[in-house]
């Protein structure tokens, strides 16, 4: 499979969000920027779907990015144009191991 890497044009970051707990013992959500790499976005679907009497709308997307030493996992969020999407599927993109594939679900819209 191969990649044109000047379609890796667009920046991201993986954010993983940790919880600790604070002075009087909630926990309180922190997240840490672990990778800011190059991408290249794509949609992979709008399905519309009819659940409870309401429509909702899922908004699945594609980020292709090289492979780093930090691990991703479904854990983790994407942020991308002031979205965060909550991530369904980490993949090694063909057999070299230097690409990832992110399959993700749009959580906030942004700019």
């Amino acid at each position: 499979m191969d990649v044109n890497a000047g379609k890796l044009n667009k920046r991201v970051e993986i954010v993983r969000i940790s919880t600790y707990p604070d002075a009087d013992g909630y926990a309180v959500p922190t997240e840490t920027v672990i990778r800011r790499p190059w991408a290249q976005f794509s949609r992979v679907s709008g399905s519309e779907a009819l659940r409870q009497g309401a429509d909702m709308g899922d908004v699945k997307v594609r980020f292709l990015i090289r492979s780093g030493h930090t691990a991703i996992s479904r854990k983790d969020r994407v942020r991308y144009n002031g979205a965060d999407y909550e991530i369904e599927y980490v993949n090694d993109y063909g057999d070299s191991g230097e690409y990832t594939e992110l399959i993700a679900k749009l959580l906030t819209a942004g700019g």
